[in-house]
């Protein structure tokens, strides 16, 4: 048996904490490259894990609604509202005018919304009563560039109410187009000349000669 050479034994190199470290760096690589789908695995079951450690075992109980509480002075408000006919937010200058003035309803119409509800209802109680009609129509028809152009600005609000008016009487027009109610020619308002009788033949109380209709001798 070859025995080995002394001075190969000489040769041999010791090992150092650089070739220990490689060995670890090297042996940690061979084990990420097994079996990457295990490690995906094991981070996805952590995750499920920690949402459902988080869901509560018994549903939430339900949460009954409690109305906030209203204070003493909004409900004296709507009383004295119910009182006097008039939505909440007209309560103060319907007090202090005795009633809302077309500039304020005109511009909440404008507004839309809750405040033009309460506008319309204010305004069906001040507007002339033949014009409800045409106010009705324009709330559900939507016509509001109609009703806004009813209101005039001046001292004297008189002058919108006559708007209102015409502007029923042009509404009413429309209801009837084969004229039967249609009016005097002067006024363009297309009513009101079926009422007035006109003169005929018959009714003319002289007679051919001029003188009084009657039997002839």
């Amino acid at each position: 048996m070859n025995k080995p050479d002394p001075k190969t034994r000489r040769k041999r190199r010791r090992r150092t904490c650089y070739d220990r470290l490689r060995a670890r760096m090297i042996t940690a690589r061979r084990v990420r490259r097994v079996d990457p789908a295990s490690s995906a695995a094991a981070q996805l079951l952590a995750i499920i894990a920690s949402l459902v450690g988080r869901m509560p075992l018994t549903p939430p109980a339900p949460v009954k609604y409690a109305a906030p509480s209203v204070s003493p002075a909004w409900a004296e408000r709507k009383q004295l509202a119910q009182r006097l006919g008039v939505p909440v937010r007209y309560v103060e200058i319907t007090m202090a005018r005795g009633e809302v003035p077309y500039s304020i309803l005109f511009h909440h119409i404008r507004g839309g919304g809750a405040s033009r509800r309460d506008a319309m209802t204010v305004l069906r109680t001040r507007a002339p009563e033949a014009s409800i009609d045409w106010l009705d129509h324009v709330d559900v028809a939507g016509r509001w560039s109609d009703l806004l152009l009813c209101f005039v600005r001046g001292e004297y609000e008189e002058d919108t109410d006559i708007k209102l008016l015409a502007s029923t009487i042009a509404w009413l027009d429309t209801l009837s187009p084969r004229g039967d109610i249609a009016g005097p020619e002067e006024t363009g308002t297309g009513m009101g000349s079926s009422l007035v009788p006109r003169p005929s033949k018959d009714s003319d109380p002289t007679n051919d000669e001029g003188g009084p209709k009657g039997r002839r001798p």
